[in-house]
């Protein structure tokens, strides 16, 4: 996949005043460029610009080349801000891109072959896509474009999870996201099997809900921990 490239400015002035007269006077989005070694550098943006780079279907698991002056910054994006109400920009977090480490981006969770799924070609439930997106920490110059889950041999009722998924040298999980071990998709029963489709999802609602209510702090503190300071690639 090529990079995509856009070009900012440093950006000189920093605040909520300075941040709102660029926004909607100069038409330039405010943004800063932080992680490994250098100091975090405040940009601003383009808005036409940053509209064209937003428009790319696989922005957050793509490398990202920035022209600052007469610097270029590897980057992925981690945020993009927009105003509650307002269809405007307001902020964007870019996370720089080291060498030799390895960086957490977010991937689709794409299903393979539901159409030959067994427990919905021959048992008549119904492919229930829990978790669309999930967490990686990838080498920079190999990040997984998805995370693919072939449904061929799914029964009913069963559920994949994501400690049921393969991992290569390039890419792993987060350790909290691996002990979670959360419910990627599963295929509920029809209705007429002893449990309604409605039944069957609020009970697997309820269990989820109870395996992953104590690592939602702990799930927060590893994500802010990466943003920060990125996992050493082995």
């Amino acid at each position: 996949m090529e990079n995509i490239k856009f070009k900012a400015e440093q950006r000189e002035k920093t605040g909520g005043l300075s941040s709102k007269q660029s926004i909607y006077n100069d038409r330039k989005i405010p943004g800063i460029i932080y992680g490994g070694k250098d100091e975090p550098l405040p940009i601003l943006i383009n808005e036409n610009d940053l509209i064209r780079v937003t428009s790319n279907a696989g922005l957050f698991n793509s490398l990202v080349e920035v022209e600052v002056g007469d610097k270029k910054e590897m980057v992925v994006f981690k945020e993009v801000q927009k105003h509650p109400s307002k269809n405007v920009f307001t902020h964007v977090d870019l996370q720089r891109v080291v060498d030799g480490t390895k960086i957490n981006v977010v991937v689709p969770v794409v299903l393979l072959n539901q159409e030959k799924c067994f427990g919905v070609k021959i048992e008549g439930g119904v492919i229930n896509h829990v978790l669309k997106e999930v967490s990686v920490l990838a080498d920079p110059n190999n990040i997984p474009e998805s995370i693919d889950v072939d449904m061929e041999d799914i029964k009913s009722k069963e559920k994949v999870r994501l400690s049921m998924l393969k991992t290569d040298g390039a890419y792993d999980f987060p350790s909290t996201l691996k002990n979670q071990d959360p419910v990627l998709v599963s295929v509920l029963t029809a209705r007429g099997g002893g449990m309604s489709l409605e039944d069957e999802l609020e009970e697997e609602a309820a269990t989820e809900g109870e395996e992953t209510a104590d690592s939602g702090d702990e799930k927060a503190a590893e994500e802010n921990a990466s943003d920060n300071s990125e996992e050493q690639s082995e």
